[in-house]
Parts: C-alpha cells; sequence; structure tokens
C-alpha cells in the first residue's frame, strides 16, 4: 500500500499573520473611504437634492414650536357599595 500524505497545516504564526494583514487592509479601506467622503455642506452645494438635515437644523425647528400643554380631567361617581 501506498502511504498517504496530508498537506502541510500552516503555522499558527502564519495564521496570525494572515489574519493581521486582513484586518490591517479593512482598517486601512475604512479610512480611506472616510477621508474620500465629502462633507454634508459639499454634498448640499454640490447638487440641488433633499436637503441633508443637521443636528443644529433640528433644534432650530424644535425651538421654534410651541410648548403644548394639555390637561386631562377625569371624572367618575363612586358607588354606595365598598369592597372590603
Amino acid at each position: 500500500m501506498s502511504q498517504y500524505k496530508f498537506a502541510e497545516v500552516p503555522s499558527n504564526d502564519t495564521v496570525a499573520s494572515v489574519v493581521t494583514l486582513l484586518v490591517c487592509a479593512w482598517f486601512t479601506a475604512a479610512g480611506g473611504a472616510m477621508l474620500a467622503e465629502p462633507s454634508v455642506e459639499q454634498q448640499v452645494r454640490a447638487a440641488h437634492r433633499t436637503p441633508v438635515v443637521t443636528v443644529r437644523q433640528v433644534a432650530v425647528m424644535q425651538e421654534q414650536q410651541p410648548a403644548v400643554r394639555e390637561t386631562m380631567t377625569v371624572v367618575a361617581s363612586r358607588g354606595a357599595q365598598r369592597v372590603s
């Protein structure tokens, strides 16, 4: 019978360096995407799209709305029978 030989299993160092390389590549791509993305002001100026609402604009809109005060009055009659 012939001897079957298994393929060489990668060592822990190889696996660790491949994982480190993939994580570094991921963070490099994410950082590049964040740097390449235009700011909100540039996006609004660039095209006549739906305007982007910023947190400052939402705060101003909330200040312009009047305060609403609602009062609820509940009226009920109490029966003569008591629960003991």
